[in-house]
């Protein structure tokens, strides 16, 4: 396959030029804590780092769920409450949100998996089997 742009065989696929780019790191740590605060400190880390390419080629996201916690009602804004309302009584949203991950979403991801990238002039190519 060429790049019709610059007639380059340099051509890789989005979604493992993504994949290469995120990096998970795992540890942990020990130790004492001294001074003010006594005691032992002992855990875990975990986290995932990108680099900036493959943070431009991320695949489609899902639509978010909404779930909301009331604390106290005088904590509560006037927009929050009338958010909340909306939210009981308005289950569209999820309905909204649920059709579109299983519809437009799967269809963005089945697009963005047959997608390359050009590593000599940066076009993107969308290309179906």
């Amino acid at each position: 396959m060429l790049c019709p742009n610059c007639n380059s065989t340099a051509l890789r696929r989005v979604s493992l030029i993504h994949a290469a780019g995120v990096y998970e790191s795992r540890g942990r740590f020990r130790g004492l804590l001294f001074g003010s605060i006594d005691g032992a400190l002992f855990g875990q880390y975990r986290g995932t780092s990108q680099n900036r390419l493959s943070a431009l080629s991320n695949p489609p996201a899902n639509a978010l769920y909404a779930l909301m916690s009331l604390d106290a009602r005088e904590n509560l804004s006037a927009p929050m409450a009338v958010l909340s309302v909306a939210y009981v009584f308005f289950p569209g949203y999820l309905l909204a949100v649920l059709s579109y991950n299983l519809t437009i979403r799967r269809k963005k991801l089945s697009a963005w998996r047959h997608k390359f990238l050009c590593m000599r002039c940066g076009n993107t190519i969308t290309h179906h089997h």
